[in-house]
This record gives C-alpha cells, structure tokens and sequence, in this order.
C-alpha cells in the first residue's frame, strides 16, 4: 500500500494505492492552522473506506508522498525567523533594489497595470541587517581582494546583536569560487556553534545555486533560510506522529521539480508549489502511455487555476527562473502558471468590466456563502450550486450539505440587485467570466512557448475543472477535452510515479558557433569537467540514500540561445560527453530542430551564432510506472448509469432546462452522452455543455468533443 496526499487550499487530496493496482481516494478540507489535521482526516477516511483502523493501515503502508503548501503558508504569513545577509562591500543593495521588474513579479496581471499604486515586496531581510564584506573574485574565480576573518567576525557580531538567529551568505561570483562563502560558515561556526544557535542555518548562496545573477541567487538561499526552521518542525512533527500510529517507511516530499525526496535531503524551497507538479507529472506519464503528443494540463480547485504543457515529455515544460511568492530565484521548477480562479473565488461588482471573479478566495473557511460556515461574499461554487450543476445533498460525496437559498442570497445581494439583473443571470455571468479568464491564461500559457493551442489536448482535473472544461475549452477554441480518472484527487494520483531526482546546473559561456570567425567550439574538456563532476555528485548523493551508480539514470540539458537574442531555448542533450565533432553537430541539430518546432523553421538562421548559458545533469533512480487498471465493463447500456433529472440553467436561455443526470461510476467504456448531460461522480460533476458530447474510453478516460468540430 502506498499513500499520497496534496494538500490545496481548499481540499487535502488523498490517494491510496493497494499492490494490485486498486485505488482509494478521499478528501477532507484543508485545515491551514495545522496541515496535518486535514492530512490525517483524508488518511482516515481511507481506512474508513477500507473498513480497518487508521494504524492498521498505516502499519502496512510502505511509502507516503505528500505535497505539502508549508512553505507556501509561511511566505505568505511571514513566519520565518529574523535573517542576516552577508554580501560583498558595495553591493548591499542588490536585494533591497532588486530586478528592474521586481515591482510586478508575482502580481496579477490587473495589479501590473496600476502603476499608480505599484509596490516591491515587502523585503523577508531589512536593509539595517544586510552586512558588507570586504573581498572580492571575479568572473573567473581568481580572488583579488582576500577575506579577513576578523572582519566576519566583527560582521557577524553587529548582526547577532541586532536579533539575528540565521545567516544568509552571498558574495559576488560564489558559484564560480566559494572559498570566501566557506570561509564565513567557518567563522560562524566557531564563534557561534549548533547549540548557540539552535536549528537556525547558515545558508551559502553557492549550494543552492551556481548560476550566475547575485540578486536571484541571494534570493534563493534568503527563502531557503527564511523556511528552514517552520517547515522543519511541522514536516518532522508530523513524522513523528506517523511513526507513533505505526507508519515505517520514509515521510517523501514531493519537490517543484518533479521528483521527491526524504525530508533529510529535500531544501525548503523545493517543496513549494510542490502540489501541482504531481498533476502536471501524472499529465506526462499518461500522455506518454495513451499517444497524446501535446498536452495543456488544467487544474481547477477551490482556491486557484494551475495551467502546465507537457510535449512528449519535453524539458519543455520547466522554469529556470521561476517566482516564488513575490521573488525571482533559481531553482528549476516545473513550469506552471496559476491564476485565483477556483471554486471559492469570491465575485464581486466591477464599475468597468462588471462582474470580475477572483483573485480573492474564501478558501476552504470559511468557504463559499453555501458551505454554511458564515461565509457571506458570492463564489463559483455558490453560481454552479444557483444554476443547477450541483446537487445540494451529494456535494463531497454526500459529507457537506450545501444550501442554496444562502448562495442565492450571496449573489443577490453582492451582485444581482447592484447590476438591476436576476440571480440565475448574475450566476451566468459568474460563470461566463471565470471561464474565460481561464481559456485565456491557458491561451496564453500555449503562445507564449511557441505553440499553437489547436495542436492541443486539454487535460481537465481537480475537484472543479471537469465541471467548467467546456467553457474555458470554448474559450481556448479547443475542440477537445480529456477527464483523466481519479480526476479530483489526480495531482495526488500523479505523486505516485514520481521518482527520486537530483538536478545540478552551472552558468557557462561556450560559444558553438563564433559567425564572425566561422568557428566550432573545440574546447571539450571544459564541457566534460563540468559533466563528469555532476555525475560524480549525483552517484555520492544517490550512495547516501543506499543507491549504486547503476541504478541511476541520468540526461544533460542545455541552456542555448542565438547570437543577439535574449530568448534561451532548453534542450535534451543528445550526448553526454563531447569527444568528437560529430557530437558537436548533434547538439546543434538538436539546438535548431527545437527552435524550429516553437518558432517556425522560416524564423530559423542557421549561419547566426550559438552559445551554451548554462549545463544541467538531471539524475533520477528510475522505478515502474505506477499499474493502471482497465475500467471494467459490466455490459449495462448507458441507460444503467441513469440517475435522474435536474433543472438547469443553460446558455442565454430564459428557463432553467430538464437536464439528465449520469452516474459516472457506472458509465462503461464506449458509452457516450449528448450534451447538456452531467456526469456525477463522488467529488466532482462533469458538465456536458450544450453541443458537447461525452464518451468513455476503455482506460477511463472521459473525452468530450465539441460536435461541430468533431
């Protein structure tokens, strides 16, 4: 038995999966005063489904993945403790002035408007305790001015005094030579050792980052020290609590980049916005098994939208550079967008556009108006409850009553009677609005790499995504929609085949091709070392989890752009090692064969130069996909999965509409609805819009076709 929990914010996901390839789902709402509550709840309710007690079955699980929001929770509450950064003299504004941009980094696209009331972020470290030290190295790692460690000491006093507990280290061109970072740590440790300290560390920018860029590498290791010690002790609490209910195995954190890690070797930064990569993994996995080359993944929960492309499996679908909360870092994550489009975004008035929809959220308390939990401000939730797509007394299984006299209360008063229009028209608008502001943030996601959106499937899940999919894919002028099974828990079922991954990156200036000298690059050995070195890292970091060097596989990825664009291109490295010039050409076919498959080959000039920004070694130890059931056929006509009718409200029609209503459990493969229909299933509703159709596939795929475009 293995379990995997992601935790939303609205609900915690659970997914449990037995030897035989059986599953057991379950959610319960997220409790963000203790994460482990609603992670234990979910646990429980699994037991409950399998009729034994929680221990029992924690007793005989082997491994637990979870996705935590922890770090996520912590920026957003600031609870991290008071931090010091050392830095290179002259540069101790580098963090306080940030990028030129920094302003708008993590903002909505309406708040990047306002450049009247445009703010940075609040800094995690004020300026006061931002140190200087006197040294320097430059771009080659000579050291031209040597540290003094009296000066550290003396730094690190004023710092100490000040109330600092934990140390951020950065100075200028560590990741090429971090004799001087070392030297700093030293220091600290002397003077300060473990027990005076506590549990508060002293990050390197070096070991969490060597690439190039001061203001993204501080920021890096300032968020990996600002979440150590939160995230530390409520992830190893909740071990604990594991251990003493019987569990044995290792607590895995899944990690942004898609893989996982025990908590002994996952960094704090890691596990942020952790929760979507499972589903945008499992995305991969199913895309790379049933055929489907170009994916968009859309997953809609209770709080946001998360929008992920998955290309043949492509590196395409990572960012080297990614925001976390309001700061740019250097981490590779995998690449995906969220917007506040949930079931519990809040709609409201809006003197220009009319109703706007979010970003705001009641989250899982108090909730949407229908939850009954004292929550008053209108919500998706509570416009699908007023027009119909709910059922009031099946909602989560049957486990939460929603009342729709309170949600049609919420959007009357908030919405309907301000803008003089009916409570079902303002549910419509509702709608309407989330349902394009997610098909044009999926639009967007898709151009913006390149892409075409008409090459793409739409890959629907979470507890509200099959339930809005016709709109937004309308919206996207998609013609096509895929339900995966286990569609509202499917970023939990996607954190089973995730396996243990390591990634290691330099920034490097190789230059392939020089146009103006017509020349290749010839230098091998300055590729090789750093590949090699990698690779001999990757095997000591596998050694110390009980991993030999042939059980890990690995791949080497390169940053490429043309000469006099800005524009990098990440690639697959069709080598490993350069040894000859045959090689060298087929990472330059690979370079164009990429860019011609983004941008057009007639945007290709093959004679403009090539250089290498940066290498990168992914190393993972691979393990058996995860078994995938076929979906049973009893050999019943559709008529079986007929569960009655209910009044819904369709299009720009002046009454509500008798609508069929299916049972998605008993639906065989083969068996195909007409739209308007809803599909029901324990915790989400597939609504099949008019001139929509629906069919099961003998995998459990649910795909729905525009039917003039089909």
């Amino acid at each position: 038995m293995e379990i995997n929990v992601d935790i939303g914010g609205t609900f915690t996901d659970c997914v449990a999966t037995a030897d035989d390839g059986g599953v057991r789902t379950a959610k319960a709402l997220t409790t963000h005063h203790d994460l482990s509550i609603g992670f234990l709840r979910a646990i429980a309710d699994i037991a409950a489904g399998a009729g034994t007690e929680v221990d029992e079955l924690l007793g005989r699980t082997t491994a637990i993945r979870y996705a935590t929001t922890l770090g996520t929770n912590a920026l957003i509450e600031r609870a991290g403790p008071r931090l010091g950064l050392l830095t290179t003299r002259g540069h101790q504004d580098t963090v306080p002035v940030g990028r030129c941009r920094q302003w708008a980094d993590g903002l909505p696209a309406s708040a990047t408007r306002d450049l009247s009331r445009a703010q940075r972020p609040e800094p995690l470290i004020e300026r006061e305790r931002i140190a200087a030290l006197t040294e320097r190295v430059d771009s080659a790692g000579r050291v031209l001015l040597p540290l003094d460690p009296d000066e550290i000491r003396d730094r690190v006093l004023d710092l100490v005094d000040q109330g600092v507990r934990g140390f951020v280290v950065c100075l200028l061109n560590a990741h090429v030579n971090p004799e001087h970072e070392r030297l700093v740590r030293t220091v600290i440790e002397e003077e300060y050792p473990n027990v005076y300290l506590g549990r508060f560390p002293t990050i390197l920018s070096h070991e969490v980052s060597q690439r190039a860029g001061e203001y993204a590498r501080s920021m890096t290791a300032t968020i990996n020290a600002y979440l150590h010690r939160f995230t530390s002790d409520r992830l190893s609490s909740l071990r604990d609590e594991l251990r003493g209910r019987g569990y044995r195995g290792e607590l895995l954190l899944v990690h942004n980049s898609g893989g996982m890690g025990s908590l002994a070797g996952t960094t704090p930064i890691q596990t942020v916005h952790a929760g979507p990569v499972s589903g945008l993994y499992g995305s991969r996995h199913l895309a790379q098994s049933h055929g489907f080359d170009k994916v968009v993944t859309t997953d809609m929960g209770g709080t946001s939208f998360d929008v992920g492309i998955v290309v043949r499996g492509s590196v395409r679908f990572y960012d080297f550079n990614p925001v976390i909360d309001r700061w740019r870092v250097q981490i590779p994550m995998m690449d995906i967008s969220a917007i506040g489009a949930g079931g519990g975004s809040i709609a409201k008035v809006d003197p220009i556009t009319g109703i706007a929809v979010g970003p705001e959220s009641a989250g899982s308390n108090p909730g949407p108006a229908c939850y009954g939990q004292g929550g008053t401000e209108p919500t998706v939730t509570d416009a699908n409850l007023v027009l119909g797509y709910l059922d009031p007394d099946n909602y989560h299984g049957g486990k939460l009553k929603l009342d729709r006299r309170r949600a049609e209360r919420a959007i009357e008063r908030r919405l309907a009677k301000p803008m003089g229009i009916s409570v079902p028209e303002a549910a419509r608008q509702i709608r309407r609005v989330v349902d394009a502001t997610m098909g044009a943030e999926i639009f967007k996601g898709i151009t913006v790499k390149g892409y075409d959106p008409r090459e793409f499937a739409v890959f629907s899940f979470g507890g509200g995504g099959p339930m809005h999919a016709c709109g937004y894919a309308k919206a996207l002028d998609a013609s096509k929609v895929v339900v995966p099974p286990h569609s509202s828990v499917f970023s939990a079922t996607g954190a089973a085949g995730l396996e243990r991954l390591h990634i290691y990156e330099r920034s490097v200036w190789l230059v392939l091709f020089n146009p103006l000298v017509k020349q290749l690059f010839s230098d091998f050995d300055a590729f090789n070392t750093i590949v090699d070195e990698f690779h001999a890292k990757a095997v000591s970091d596998f050694a110390g989890q009980g991993y030999v060097a042939d059980d890990i596989e690995t791949v080497v990825e390169l940053d490429i752009r043309s000469t006099g664009q800005l524009y990098v291109i990440t690639i697959a490295s069709p080598v490993r090692r350069l040894e000859t010039q045959d090689d060298l050409a087929a990472v330059i076919k690979a370079y164009f064969a990429e860019y011609g498959d983004r941008f057009g080959d007639l945007a290709l000039t093959k004679e403009i130069g090539i250089s290498i920004d940066a290498i990168r070694l992914r190393a993972w130890v691979p393990r058996p996909a995860p078994r995938q059931l076929d979906r049973p056929d009893s050999g019943q006509p559709v008529g079986a999965a007929f569960k009655g009718t209910r009044e819904c409200w369709w299009g720009n029609a002046d009454e509500p509409q008798t609508t069929e209503v299916y049972e998605y459990a008993a639906l065989n493969p083969g068996h195909r609805l007409t739209g308007p229909a809803i599909v029901e299933a324990a915790d989400t509703i597939i609504v099949i819009e008019p001139g929509w159709s629906g069919e099961m596939d003998g995998h459990g795929f649910f795909t729905m076709r525009q039917e003039d475009n089909s």
